[in-house]
């Protein structure tokens, strides 16, 4: 049996301890010599033995995190603040907001109305007429596969006053 080398590169967090020794950590973790990953799993306490356990890519991560905060939040709110998410994009994912951007500009461009751009947004009823804009949601689709998720999730979710508005600041920012 082939050994599997692992090493930890930043513990991050001991969920739970037993009175045998062992942790349940969130810890960053390079399997075989590749990028680390987040993984959860028990640990004794030398590091030689390992429990079963989850690993995680930070897309993984990050959609887990919202989904934990969105259940944990004691009054969530009917449409979580679209700001927040396109901030964190432009911040950290300038080049899928510029993808967006594009995208919209070739809507404003056809003058489709708030309801038609969230169909188009959220790849619903493309048609060949579409090819350009399926061609760019596609690509942002498998660059940005977490990303495209959230996006397509919010497109769905927000109202249409609200849609219009987070499509207007998109625009602009």
């Amino acid at each position: 049996m082939a050994t599997i080398q692992f090493e930890i590169k930043k513990r991050i967090a001991t969920l739970s301890s037993s009175p045998k020794g062992w942790n349940k950590e969130l810890n960053l973790v390079s399997w075989n010599g590749y990028p680390p990953k987040y993984d959860i799993r028990d640990w004794d306490s030398s590091y030689t033995k390992m429990g079963r356990g989850v690993t995680l890519s930070e897309g993984e991560a990050r959609n887990l995190y919202y989904a934990l905060k969105r259940l944990f939040e004691k009054d969530p709110p009917e449409n979580e603040d679209w700001r927040e998410h396109i901030n964190r994009w432009m911040e950290n994912y300038p080049l899928f907001i510029q993808q967006i951007k594009n995208i919209l500009v070739f809507m404003n461009e056809k003058e489709h109305p708030v309801e038609k751009q969230r169909e188009l947004l959220a790849g619903i009823h493309l048609v060949s007429s579409e090819e350009a804009l399926q061609y760019e949601l596609e690509y942002m689709k498998n660059v940005y596969p977490s990303l495209y998720d959230e996006w397509v999730n919010l497109v769905r979710k927000l109202t249409v006053e609200d849609l219009e508005r987070m499509l207007l600041y998109v625009r602009h920012c």
